[in-house]
């Protein structure tokens, strides 16, 4: 083969988009004029266009005394980002207890043909390769900790209890009655995430008599196609009591969580096998005199965490306008005047936007260093009765607390509403 990929020249078969997935090409039949000709091509080409077609040079490469002129590098990243997005909803009653997420990702291979000039200066199509499929999903890393990354932690496919949701927050949260959370996960095999457990506990921290335990089918084949790998589960007390009952068995949606202080959250298979790590949730655990504010928000690895502000909270509404002077005199044929009622300053684009001080309560450690992917989220709702409002979040840069250096952890932070409210000319 004339044309092929070096030894670590592609990235895993999973992927996070906003990260590297580099590919090294090389070939054998090297010209001081050959050029790769690339296209990024979906798994479902030619039914579907090509996402980006490029033409990309060899790059004089040096490891240790060896030169390299007959390879390049290519990474799509820039273009599959466009085809993916954060994905988070509310669902109502009788709603399912697995739910897809096929917006935050995407599968592609790449196409490379070698292209070279003739005797005339024409280039002209050569040996073509075709690479695997792979897959890239709606997260981006710190760089330090991509280094290090492993997405084999990531995929429920076998016996476990330490594959990870698509989440880096607190395994342990809290939650008030009648409030939204989702947990993201990939499963990339067909008898893996078959169903989750919920087990309520009378007492905080899976603490006390166990009340109830159910299991939630998941009604969606899982693994079959890309279209069936990548999901999220409801799991707030409110979604958990919006569960289809006819999904559920051990107990029922209305009545599993009565009484309880806290339960957990555990993906099994289709032997009842554990196959993911154990999320627990504190249910009522703040006592507060103010009103929470809870919002999600995208996270690193794709999916959206959640969190209650529980501290005091201010609304104010920010305003913007712009002014010009109007000539406050009327000329009538009989006089040159002016009035108490003329106008002089005279306002013409006023914008109003709903703007909220919010502020958490004391935090472990663990939860301020998590505040960090709260403060730099693209993506931020504002849940209010058991809807979604998109806010943003005003700050450009937090402070990381630690037990040592700052003992009370607590943070302040602006959150504003997305939509810009117009008034009417003056």
């Amino acid at each position: 083969m004339a044309i092929f990929l070096t030894q670590n020249g592609e990235p895993e078969q999973f992927g996070l988009a906003y990260n590297d997935n580099a590919y090294v090409i090389k070939t054998t039949n090297y010209t001081p004029t050959m050029r790769f000709r690339i296209s990024v091509l979906p798994i479902t080409y030619p039914t579907d266009p090509a996402i980006a077609t490029v033409r990309v040079y060899p790059t004089r490469g040096v490891s240790g005394s060896t030169v390299y002129t007959d390879r390049a590098f290519f990474d799509p990243s820039r273009f599959l980002q466009s085809y993916i997005n954060g994905q988070v909803d509310i669902f109502g009653a009788n709603h399912n207890g697995f739910y897809v997420a096929n917006q935050i990702h995407k599968e592609y291979f790449l196409a490379i043909q070698e292209e070279d000039k003739d005797a005339q200066g024409v280039y002209q199509p050569g040996d073509l390769f075709v690479t695997n499929i792979k897959s890239v999903w709606n997260g981006g890393l710190v760089l330090t900790n991509w280094l290090g990354f492993d997405y084999n932690d990531y995929l429920i496919n076998t016996y476990s209890t330490t594959k990870k949701f698509l989440t880096a927050s607190p395994r342990v949260q809290k939650i008030n009655t009648g409030q939204s959370h989702h947990l993201y996960f990939i499963a990339n095999d067909r008898f893996a995430a078959d169903h989750y457990t919920i087990k309520a506990y009378s007492g905080p921290n899976l603490s006390g008599s166990l009340l109830a335990t159910a299991e939630v089918d998941n009604n969606i084949i899982v693994a079959n196609s890309w279209a069936e790998t990548y999901f999220r589960i409801p799991v707030g007390t409110y979604d958990i009591g919006n569960i289809d009952p006819t999904l559920m068995t051990g107990s029922t949606p209305s009545t599993v969580l009565t009484g309880a202080a806290s339960y957990s959250i555990q993906l099994k298979d289709n032997t009842n096998a554990e196959v993911s790590e154990k999320f627990t949730f504190n249910v009522d655990s703040v006592c507060s005199k103010y009103e929470p504010v809870r919002l999600h928000w995208l996270n690193r690895l794709g999916g959206f965490d959640s969190f209650n502000f529980n501290a005091k909270s201010i609304w104010n509404t920010s305003i913007k306008r712009d002014q010009y002077e109007k000539q406050h005199h009327t000329f009538t044929g009989y006089e040159y005047a002016y009035t108490k009622k003329s106008r002089g300053t005279t306002d013409y684009n006023v914008e109003t936007t709903d703007t909220m001080t919010i502020n958490t309560d004391y935090l472990t450690e663990a939860e301020s260093i998590w505040m960090e992917e709260f403060a730099s989220s693209p993506s931020v709702y504002y849940e209010l009765n058991n809807e979604l409002i998109a806010v943003n979040v005003n700050t450009n840069r937090i402070q990381r607390k630690t037990s040592l250096n700052d003992k009370l952890m607590q943070y302040t932070f602006e959150i504003e509403g997305s939509l810009i409210n117009n008034r009417q000319r003056g």
